[in-house]
């Protein structure tokens, strides 16, 4: 997979991106038969409306803070909270949203670094009750045995007392919206279109899976580092699909299409996306591509 890395002056070539006249005519999503809407018989719309109306639940420009307490403690537990929901083979919105239940405790300040590891398992554990289907999610045995914690004393009891402690500090409020919710929602709506173009080529087949796959890529990679919350999901969200785009070398970068279907014009998430190439480019210094 060859794929692109923008330079400084591709970045600042964004602001001077048009759309040219052929481009603005409405064009279908590549690679679904079916829209998303006649398969569920439903308007998902009326869905996305409804994410977005809630999606500060736990995130938002508002309650974000610089200051972060916790935040050199933050990487490492987010990682191992990945680490235990793989084990478990849960879902990455589950994960994700487990580290928003997380992220909102810590900074209610009322968890003390020496319990730190035990309120993320139960975070993990709340998210996938929430989040799964009831036949996928852990019992509380297994998902002690996975988290390691029976090593420590932690009994399903007293587990079962950790979680209630943190539905009441959340406020009994467990629908956390994050972008690997919304960009699930964006891919099955359809983020490629038929009269784009591959490398100044016509689009192949295999374009929309490498798509998903670079928008998984991008939603594990911001959920890491706390900076992206000062964005609504919802913008991180486009911001991730921009750069899966533009990974993928898809042009034009951002279409009309694109903003009926997210609601935000090029202007405001052009800086969104450049904050997240040059986090993943800090991640990656080596890497002049990037391989999913």
């Amino acid at each position: 997979m060859t794929d692109s890395s923008p330079t400084s002056v591709q970045l600042e070539g964004l602001n001077n991106l048009s759309i040219s006249k052929d481009e603005t005519s409405e064009s279908r999503p590549y690679g679904i038969r079916t829209s998303v809407d006649v398969s569920l018989n439903v308007d998902t719309v009326d869905i996305y409306y409804h994410m977005r109306n809630i999606q500060t639940n736990f995130v938002s420009p508002e309650s974000f803070n610089p200051d972060f307490p916790f935040l050199s403690y933050r990487r490492q537990i987010v990682d191992w909270m990945n680490s235990v929901g793989e084990q478990c083979e849960l879902a990455c919105t589950t994960i994700h949203a487990s580290i928003f239940f997380l992220d909102k405790l810590l900074l209610l300040d009322h968890i003390p670094m020496t319990q730190l590891k035990f309120y993320a398992a139960v975070c993990i554990s709340l998210a996938a009750k929430f989040e799964e289907a009831e036949e996928l999610c852990p019992t509380s045995p297994e998902f002690l045995k996975a988290a390691k914690l029976i090593d420590e004393g932690v009994t399903s009891a007293s587990f079962l007392k950790g979680e209630m402690t943190v539905i009441k500090l959340l406020g009994y409020k467990l629908r956390a919206i994050t972008p690997s919710h919304i960009t699930r929602y964006f891919g099955a709506k359809g983020v490629v279109f038929h009269n784009d173009t591959y490398k100044c080529h016509k689009l192949t087949k295999k374009i929309p899976s490498r798509i998903k796959k670079y928008s998984l890529f991008f939603c594990n990679l911001a959920v890491q580092e706390y900076s992206f919350q000062k964005y609504l999901p919802s913008q991180l969200a486009a911001g991730i699909i921009m750069a899966s785009r533009h990974s993928v070398q898809i042009q034009p970068l951002w279409r009309p299409e694109l903003v009926r279907l997210t609601g935000y014009d090029l202007f405001e998430i052009e800086p969104i996306f450049a904050h997240l190439w040059r986090y993943y480019e800090e991640q990656f210094p080596s890497e002049t591509s990037t391989h999913v």
